[in-house]
């Protein structure tokens, strides 16, 4: 029986804001879980360059569902499956937020700052259209408060749900594809190996 165990990343399998940023009982029981034979993966919100960044080269994730599920790829980043939001709809939703919260696109494989870039691995652009059209899986929304961030999440739920999809996390908001997000890909991962039997821990 093919087995496999996805991994939410912040909070879950990495603590940003502690000494020990992997717990070392963590590491163990992943790398031994590997060692019988199973597929390990991490399910984020983050783009799969910040995974890799942080954790690639000691984890070594068999796969990685990234952007909340719009993009998954496998340990060495090459794409395995993926779903965009059309252009016009991120314009939009870029455009009507601006100025309410701190916002990243995720495309392409990259993360996209309108403003001055937080951090390293992102860049800066100035203009809509620098992004790569076809390939614009996600954007991330930080405002100022939780109440904030769920007004804007049923605003985009309201105004764009038939082409978009919100999923809130305290002060952030993800936006994707309709019908995209961690479960889905899941679901498309255990397609994609063959796995007869997948464990997420969050």
């Amino acid at each position: 029986m093919k087995k496999a165990l996805a991994s939410d990343f912040d909070n879950t399998l990495y603590f940003m804001n502690t000494e020990e940023r992997f717990r070392a009982q963590d590491v163990f029981e992943i790398l031994f879980f590997r060692k019988e034979g199973g597929l390990f993966g991490i399910c984020t919100g983050r783009s799969p360059d910040s995974i890799l960044d942080i954790a690639g080269s000691f984890l070594h994730p068999d796969f990685i569902i990234s952007v909340s599920g719009a993009l998954i790829v496998d340990g060495e980043g090459k794409v395995l499956d993926s779903r965009s939001l059309a252009p016009e709809t991120a314009r939009a939703i870029l455009k009507e937020f601006d100025g309410e919260a701190t916002m990243v696109v995720h495309a392409g494989g990259n993360v996209y700052s309108f403003a001055e870039k937080e951090y390293p691995l992102q860049i800066a652009i100035r203009d809509f259209e620098e992004l790569p059209q076809d390939a614009i899986y996600g954007i991330s929304m930080r405002f100022v408060g939780e109440k904030e961030a769920e007004e804007a999440a049923a605003r985009i739920k309201e105004k764009y749900g038939a082409e978009a999809a919100p999923y809130q996390n305290v002060r952030h908001v993800d936006v994707v594809a309709a019908g995209c997000s961690k479960g889905t890909g899941m679901c498309k991962v255990r397609e994609i190996f063959g796995i007869d039997q997948i464990g997420r821990a969050h």
